[in-house]
């Protein structure tokens, strides 16, 4: 039974990602998954109780294995990063139909009981965007609000799947998302003090 509520979800999620949540209807779900609205119902009360079930999946995704790989403390942060780009990178290009999450965030965001589960959903890629920009910081002396750089390496990366999904340009799309580690290492180094500023630790004398 758990295999078929699961599949109900994400054959869903596939049509509302390319569709919109808005755009997809109940017949829409029952067809992609392939059962009937007795199934259906057995399983979600609504069309919103099977979209609240979406957001939860994509949350349960960026807390997965595969994202557990990608942003592996084996590695260094700087590789973290760069090897989620390179993930986005190869998804868009497999599937330009934009980001799900993001995609979802726009259309329901403002949506209470919608809106509540796209944050946390979105909190557990910020928070793994923050630990690798806080070893960054760390590691060059950086004043920098590693939070606030987290959230903006979401926006950044979510705005160039946007732009791609509305003008499919390959070319602009790849050079957008190889600017954002250069970026936001100039940023660090920028809020790192400079070493004419940095007084060394006085010897203590015995």
């Amino acid at each position: 039974m758990a295999n078929r509520r699961q599949h109900i979800i994400e054959s869903a999620a596939d049509i509302v990602y390319r569709k919109g949540f808005a755009g997809t209807t109940v017949d829409d779900m029952l067809r992609a998954a392939g059962v009937g609205k007795g199934n259906f119902y057995h399983y979600f009360r609504s069309k919103d109780d099977l979209g609240l079930a979406i957001v939860d999946e994509l949350g349960k995704a960026l807390n997965g294995p595969t994202l557990d790989e990608v942003f592996s403390h084996s590695k260094s942060p700087l590789q973290r990063l760069t090897d989620y780009i390179a993930l986005v990178r190869e998804r868009r290009h497999a599937d330009n139909c934009g980001d799900a999450l993001a995609n979802l965030a726009a259309e329901l965001g403002h949506v209470e009981r919608f809106g509540e589960r796209i944050r946390r959903a979105y909190a557990a890629l910020i928070d793994r965007f923050e630990a690798l920009v806080t070893e960054i910081a760390i590691e060059t002396g950086s004043t920098a609000d590693a939070r606030v750089l987290a959230r903006a390496l979401v926006v950044q990366i979510d705005g160039a799947c946007l732009l791609f999904k509305v003008d499919g340009d390959v070319a602009a799309f790849d050079a957008s998302l190889a600017t954002i580690a250069p970026a936001l290492m100039a940023f660090v180094r920028v809020s790192a003090p400079s070493p004419e500023n940095v007084r060394p630790n006085p010897i203590r004398r015995t």
